[in-house]
């Protein structure tokens, strides 16, 4: 009998981060405008459209690298004020069609140079989306640039049932840190996922590559996968892998025959049985 596994992305499908990652970016593209690039902050040149066309990309699953990118990109213009640097989502979309790696920093660094500390960028991502108080929890250290409320505080979970109510056995492949994981598990009472059966940014395996779902194969010990994304790096890494089946979930994979509204939605369809309880 062949031994199925459910393997969930996480943003977008079993979390909704509508309202946190989006807003770090925008918020980490501003601070840094402003107090380390010295610019005048009277636009905001990136907004949620220009984040959905960047999330969609498949070297762009980072949502840090994103904001990392676009501030470099931004630096490189050397600009007094961030109204000179206002640019269509289309304008932003064929500027990075040019990129083909699956990482994406080399090409970032070869086209706008490194003006912009990725290490030191990220943190303060991670402080605006920790918030000072979860911040030393997760990271162990104060916060250095800002203390506000962590914006992972607007996340809400989109799945009201046990992981172990699937009746399958249950992984994760997620862009997130373990730090940031740990958040979205407390928020779907699935504390007690084996932390072997989540595969993040920690590990040092990143989507689109298929090697996550290689480990996960490995741990649960599954002959083929269903694997729950929303977005064209989670396809592609899927497709690398090949055993099993993608489901697309989100609008970010288009509004086409077959993409799902939501996880329950996606579950549904996938398993009838489970409709009652979703």
């Amino acid at each position: 009998m062949t031994r199925r596994a459910l393997i969930f992305d996480v943003d977008g499908v079993l979390i909704d981060t509508d309202r946190s990652f989006p807003n770090v970016v925008i918020s980490a593209i501003q601070w840094w405008s402003r107090f380390r690039l010295g610019m005048k902050t009277n636009a905001r040149p990136f907004t949620r459209e220009h984040y959905d066309i960047t999330k969609n990309h498949s070297a762009f699953n980072d949502d840090y690298i994103i904001a990392w990118t676009f501030l470099s990109y931004i630096a490189a213009l050397d600009k007094k004020g961030l109204s000179e640097c206002l640019l269509t989502p289309g304008e932003w979309e064929e500027i990075i069609a040019s990129c083909s790696l699956g990482d994406p920093v080399p090409w970032v660094r070869q086209n706008f140079g490194e003006r912009i500390p990725l290490k030191e960028f990220r943190n303060l991502c991670d402080e605006i989306y920790f918030g000072a108080k979860t911040l030393e929890a997760a990271r162990g250290r104060e916060p250095s640039f800002i203390t506000m409320r962590g914006l992972w505080n607007l996340e809400r979970p989109m799945l009201k049932i046990h992981w172990t109510c699937l009746g399958s056995p249950v992984g994760i492949y997620t862009g997130r840190s373990r730090a940031e994981l740990s958040l979205a598990l407390t928020l779907l009472g699935w504390t007690d996922l084996p932390p072997e059966a989540c595969v993040t940014l920690d590990d040092g395996i990143a989507k689109p590559s298929p090697e996550g779902f290689r480990k996960l194969e490995e741990i649960l010990r599954f002959d083929e996968a269903i694997y729950f994304g929303d977005t064209k790096s989670d396809r592609l890494a899927f497709e690398g892998y090949g055993k099993g089946r993608f489901v697309p979930v989100g609008p970010l994979l288009g509004n086409g025959k077959g993409v799902a509204r939501d996880l329950p939605e996606a579950l549904a369809r996938q398993f009838p049985n489970l409709q009652q309880i979703l």
